[in-house]
Order: structure tokens, then C-alpha cells, then sequence
């Protein structure tokens, strides 16, 4: 095995052995965060590794993003990985204002991903938790509009009663237990992730005190831990209640 193999290998080894404590739990699967990836990827090869990230689209819809992972061997460099992410500016309120940055963390994890340095799960918890469940789907493009045809006499239309609404299940929308978050950048994430669910799951005020309370462990870590994200969590529950 050559000298370049062993220093592949052993960033993988060392990123395999991570600690679930150095993650972030959600749903009850841990995910390594972006930094934490690039980290070991730095340890590993310092000057000799490069981490190039390409932004291909950025218009007022959606972004594009292609990294490519390359390291210094026998005196050239060799592209060992490289990977895509795309993001729309409609999906979350991180995209509404970070679509780009969100979209380039995202692709930096998949190619870190995609050369070994994923620690057993593929997303980064950076992916995943604004990503699952609430991720903005390509629009569809309208059909061609055909001529209508003539007018026929309107027959009214039976009434069939409506179908009770099904009944949400709370544990669908719990979030879990998750490990202490290290990074204002994961506060953030995690906060955004919890507005999107409290979002699909709410329809009632009273729905939404019980996302309070299924997942107030949560939200007591981040107002202990992170005073400016506590409060757009608060600021995005009190605005989600005036809809009502």
C-alpha cells in the first residue's frame, strides 16, 4: 500500500471511530457535522489536500453547488472525490437568507462523504436537518394551456360529505434526543429544522403547545446554550401561533 493510500485510510479509520458524543443525534441516527469532517481531512493532509467547491447555479429560485476533493501525489494533484448539492431559496427560512452557504456546506460533506470521511452515515448532520421531512421540491412546469370547450349546461354536483382530517401523530414530529451542539452553525440548523416540523405539524394553537412540550428538553438546551438562537425559535413560534 502506497504512502498516499495509508494517509486515505487512516483519515477514514479515524473518522469511523468518532465518537456518537462528537455528533448530533437526530431521530435517533448521529450525524458528523461538516467541520468536524473538514477537520480530519486537514489533519490528515494539511497543505497537500484541496477542497474546491464550484458554484454552477445561483438565480432567484434555486442554487448549485460541485466540490471536488484533491490531493498533492507524486508531485501533481489527484482529484479523489467530488460531489453535488442543490438547494431552493423557498425551502426553510435558512435558505430564504443562506441558500448559497447552506448550499456549499452541504456539497463539501457529500465529497468529504465520498472519499471516506463520513463516520457511517453518508448526510452531515448539516444536510439532514434542515433537509428531512421539509426539502423544497423542483417546481413543475405548468402544462400547455389548451382551449376550452364549448359550454355545456352545468349540472350541479352532488355533495359528498368531507373526510375527517387524519389525526397527526405527535411522535412523527418529535425530534429526539439529541447530543450537545458545539457550533452556532448546528444551533441555527437545529433551530430551523424544529420551525419547519412545529410548521407541518401545527394547525392549532393547541397543537402547537404540544410540540412544545413533546420537545421542550430540545428547545431548554438551545435557551441554555444559545441565547440568539432561543430567540428566533421563539420569534418563529410566536409568528406561527398568529396564523392561527
Amino acid at each position: 500500500m502506497s504512502e498516499e493510500q495509508n494517509r486515505l485510510v487512516g483519515a477514514v479509520i479515524k473518522m469511523s471511530a468518532l465518537p456518537d458524543a462528537d455528533k448530533v443525534s437526530i431521530r435517533g441516527k448521529f450525524y458528523a457535522e461538516v467541520h468536524t469532517r473538514v477537520q480530519i481531512f486537514r489533519e490528515t493532509y494539511g497543505d497537500d489536500g484541496k477542497i474546491i467547491s464550484t458554484i454552477h447555479v445561483a438565480d432567484d429560485t434555486r442554487v448549485m453547488a460541485e466540490t471536488s476533493i484533491s490531493v498533492f501525489v507524486d508531485g501533481s494533484w489527484r482529484v479523489i472525490a467530488n460531489d453535488f448539492a442543490e438547494e431552493y431559496r423557498a425551502s426553510g427560512p435558512v435558505n430564504k437568507t443562506s441558500a448559497v452557504e447552506n448550499c456549499l456546506t452541504s456539497s463539501i460533506g457529500r465529497a468529504l462523504s465520498a472519499c471516506g470521511l463520513s463516520g457511517g452515515n453518508y448526510a452531515s448532520f448539516d444536510e439532514v436537518s434542515h433537509a428531512i421531512n421539509d426539502k423544497a421540491e423542483a417546481p413543475v412546469a405548468k402544462p400547455e394551456s389548451k382551449p376550452k370547450p364549448k359550454s355545456k349546461p352545468k349540472v350541479k354536483p352532488k355533495v359528498e360529505p368531507k373526510p375527517e382530517s387524519k389525526t397527526k401523530d405527535i411522535e412523527d414530529y418529535s425530534v429526539g434526543e439529541t447530543s450537545e451542539i458545539s457550533t452556532k452553525e448546528g444551533a441555527e440548523n437545529l433551530v430551523s429544522f424544529m420551525l419547519q416540523m412545529a410548521t407541518e405539524f401545527a394547525e392549532t394553537p393547541e397543537q402547537l403547545k404540544e410540540f412544545y412540550r413533546k420537545n421542550k428538553a430540545v428547545i431548554d438546551g438551545i435557551d441554555r446554550d444559545w441565547n440568539e438562537q432561543y430567540e428566533q425559535l421563539r420569534q418563529g413560534f410566536s409568528k406561527l401561533k398568529n396564523t392561527f
